[in-house]
């Protein structure tokens, strides 16, 4: 199972860095039968679709010299046969393309997901969830529309192109040369404004981002902006970023909107030219009435290829800007990599040697500074110190959240980094301070992670005397919870996320202050029964009260990153300034709770 999912990120692996260097390429290949038959059916069509100019013009012709009605209605029923079998093609490379470029965007939004999934927490610390989910919708779609309609549309002039040029000069190859003679001059002006669009569309997607972030933010944290009266401030905010997208926006939008003004002038002063120069023509018999209709027709038809070329370009420009950032992210690297090669297996034990650690490698002061301990199977361990003391920054450390140097953390006395992270991630539960549940019912949302029954499930939830209030609720077990489970309350959030990790069989239990909106019986209650339940789990109790750390086996006091001391209550009541100064607070407030 492992090697098969190790397998799974290799393949990624490898084939994002296909992807990397040549993205259109890469996709053609992968989708080759879709994209294959696109282009096939789309050549038919624009073969096809060249030659109603030229039958209408012979229907007229046939007309103005009263042919048989004969000649004429078969030449109409050709018109009718060919109009059918474009509308054939035409349906089936639509199909295809379509199939082709949805399929594409699918694999990049997979592949952008899946690169998500496996970068540390340092990465999702410096980027806003808004610039994320920007570059997984607008920048993929972005690249979608330029290998898919971008690349269509540029394909669709060129045979369009291909095939009316030849019918033109077929008609007349003089009045060819003569109509199409401001051709020449538009890649010039194509390639000037292509360029413009690029920079200003580069600069729209990244301020999009920025906009998405901010909104993501304030709708977040919407109830302190009320509680604080600071609406006024963040529309403020809000209202600028907005103003520079539309302003970005705006130049992207003028630049495309010079497209068709430029590009249909020279096939519009083309239709002049005809008129002036066939009038000779049709009056010394050189070109017919139907000649001159079909050669207008064809005129009419290059002014698609023209703005094609410029929409086609427009779309490439977009999609290579959206892949660069695409890239760019592909292309960061986790500082937690997944090399490990060991599995876990059964605990023996847990140690913390000489531990340093600091956030920022920039950053001159340390957070962890040589820290020590020992963890044995069936322990429980506490820790107690005051708020940014490290003790979470621990917990995160041992769950393999952050990088630590090889040796500084042993599980049975192998470094951390020699097992693989799967094997670590079923070794350990982390329970949070702040929980998040997701949009689903409470069974869903207690098992999680792991296959249980429905009694396990009730079981447990009985455990953090959750159940009775569930089955109060209409829908008991399939209650949905909304957002981050916004419709109950901040004692239920964390009895429930209290429960999601009783479930699980891991070895390593971490309760990060998981007790803080739960009253202290409760609280008393459910310690006892995590106590009752251990054979060979361990626990790792982080709190602020000295009643949840009662049981613990022995308690380690942080202060300013370092282990201040260790030991029992009335050990640390000597020998610990900081455990002393909490214990007489919390006794003046009733007792320890």
């Amino acid at each position: 199972m492992l090697k098969s999912q190790k397998s799974i990120i290799l393949n990624h692996l490898k084939e994002s860095d296909q992807m990397a260097k040549q993205p259109f390429r890469f996709y053609v290949k992968k989708h080759k039968r879709q994209f294959t038959f696109g282009i096939l059916c789309l050549l038919f069509t624009n073969a096809l679709d060249a030659l109603p100019p030229i039958i209408i013009g012979k229907i007229i012709d046939q007309i103005t010299e009263q042919r048989p009605f004969l000649e004429t209605s078969t030449t109409i029923g050709i018109l009718i046969g060919v109009a059918l079998v474009v509308a054939f093609f035409r349906y089936y490379w639509r199909l295809h393309w379509g199939r082709y470029s949805h399929r594409t965007a699918q694999d990049v939004k997979n592949k952008i997901f899946s690169k998500y999934l496996n970068l540390s927490q340092s990465f999702f610390q410096k980027n806003t969830v808004g610039k994320l989910m920007s570059l997984i919708n607008n920048d993929v779609n972005a690249f979608r529309l330029a290998i898919g309609p971008g690349v269509l549309i540029l394909l669709d002039a060129l045979f369009i192109s291909s095939f009316v040029i030849p019918l033109m000069i077929y008609i007349s190859p003089s009045l060819t040369w003569k109509t199409l003679i401001f051709l020449p001059l538009i890649p010039f002006i194509i390639n000037k404004i292509e360029t413009l669009i690029h920079d200003y569309y580069k600069k729209q997607q990244q301020q999009f981002a920025e906009l998405s972030a901010t909104t993501q933010e304030i709708l977040s944290g919407v109830r302190t902006i009320k509680s604080f009266a600071q609406e006024e401030h963040h529309e403020v905010v809000f209202n600028k970023e907005s103003k520079t997208l539309e302003e970005y926006s705006n130049k992207v939008a003028i630049l495309d909107a010079v497209f068709s003004p430029v590009l249909e002038v020279g096939v519009s002063i083309g239709c002049v030219i005809l008129l002036f120069y066939a009038s000779p023509e049709i009056s010394s018999g050189a070109l017919t009435i139907g000649a001159l209709f079909s050669f207008y027709q064809y005129i009419q038809k290059m002014m698609w290829p023209m703005a094609a070329i410029g929409i086609g370009l427009t779309f490439w420009q977009k999609g290579k800007a959206s892949m660069a950032r695409i890239l760019e992210l592909l292309d960061e690297t986790t500082d937690t990599p997944d090399d490990g090669q060991k599995e876990i297996g059964d605990f023996k034990s847990l140690e913390i040697k000489n531990l340093d650690f600091k956030y920022d490698q920039d950053d001159n002061g340390f957070k962890l500074k040589n820290i020590s301990l020992k963890i044995k199977p069936g322990e429980i361990i506490g820790f107690l110190g005051k708020t940014g003391s490290g003790k979470s920054t621990i917990t995160d450390l041992i769950s393999g959240i952050y990088p630590t140097k090889k040796g500084s953390i042993l599980i049975n006395g192998e470094p951390l980094q020699e097992y693989t992270q799967h094997s670590l991630h079923d070794f350990v539960t982390y329970v949070p301070q702040d929980t998040f549940l997701f949009s689903d019912n409470i069974y869903n949302n207690t098992l999680l992670s792991t296959t249980k029954s429905n009694e396990e499930v009730v079981d447990t939830l009985k455990v953090v005397q959750l159940n009775d209030e569930i089955l109060n609720m209409e829908e008991q077990h399939n209650t949905v919870l909304g957002e981050k489970g916004v419709n109950i309350s901040g004692g239920q959030k964390q009895r429930l996320a209290l429960a999601r990790g009783l479930i699980r069989d891991t070895k390593l239990l971490i309760l990060d202050d998981s007790f803080s909106a739960i009253d202290a019986n409760t609280e008393k209650q459910i310690i006892e029964v995590i106590n009752g339940k251990l054979n060979n789990l361990s626990v790792i109790i982080i709190s602020h009260r000295l009643a949840s750390l009662k049981l613990a086996d022995k308690i380690f006091v942080f202060d300013d990153g370092a282990i201040e001391a260790s030991g029992v209550h009335d050990e640390l009541l000597v020998t610990s300034n900081t455990y002393k100064e909490v214990y007489e607070n919390q006794s003046s407030n009733g007792g320890p709770q």
